[in-house]
């Protein structure tokens, strides 16, 4: 996720680790539960209202000043918290996760470095996710032992080569088909993609 980009060293066989997934697909935890928000955006309040409203407790817990900080650019935020404040979920900013034993999650502040605890029985991480490549590397293995040295337009696109949101992967795909055969000249983008600044007399720089 955002704030571990190598994992969170103490997890492993350690209990209930839950994904997303596994929430989706029924599991649920027996207990009170802890949901790190290193996503930012509307997955971990969705999972935290799902698991309130059949009564489990639930904390959520987030290195950023805010629950859910992405949602506040789709004007989403403000109803999910109000949602997550009725129901009673408990939520917690600044604080990193250490690790997870099966009964406790050690925290750690942002700023001050102090650490803390949660009594939990579940962890549920709402991370960052592997891209699912294993065709493309296959393919591209196959292509560079037969045609070696020729050029390929093999492509990773949607969660092969990033795992993200529905919209994403079908922008990903949309975005692919329009600069199919397209020239693309990645050292001259469009200048709605370009990052530029102004100088005081109002010219890009």
């Amino acid at each position: 996720g955002v704030s571990n980009l190598t994992g969170i060293p103490g997890l492993g066989d350690c209990g209930q680790v839950l994904t997303p997934d596994d929430i989706m697909a029924g599991q649920r935890p027996k207990g009170p539960a802890v949901i790190f928000d290193d996503d930012h955006y509307y997955m971990a309040t969705v999972l935290a209202e799902l698991l309130r409203a059949e009564g489990i407790p639930v904390t959520i817990v987030t290195a950023d000043d805010s629950i859910a900080g992405w949602s506040g650019y789709t004007v989403e935020r403000s109803r999910a918290l109000g949602r997550l404040l009725e129901l009673g979920v408990a939520m917690v900013t600044g604080h990193n996760v250490l690790a997870f034993d099966a009964g406790t999650v050690a925290l750690t502040c942002v700023y001050s470095g102090r650490r803390t605890e949660l009594d939990a029985t579940a962890f549920i991480p709402v991370t960052a996710r592997t891209p699912n490549d294993s065709l493309y590397r296959e393919l591209e293995n196959k292509i560079a032992e037969s045609y070696e040295g020729a050029p390929t337009s093999l492509k990773r696109i949607g969660d092969c080569e990033a795992p993200a949101i529905i919209a994403a992967a079908v922008y990903s795909g949309h975005r692919y088909a329009r600069e199919l055969d397209a020239t693309i000249d990645r050292d001259n983008p469009l200048k709605h993609d370009r990052v530029f600044f102004e100088d005081g007399q109002g010219q890009c720089l």
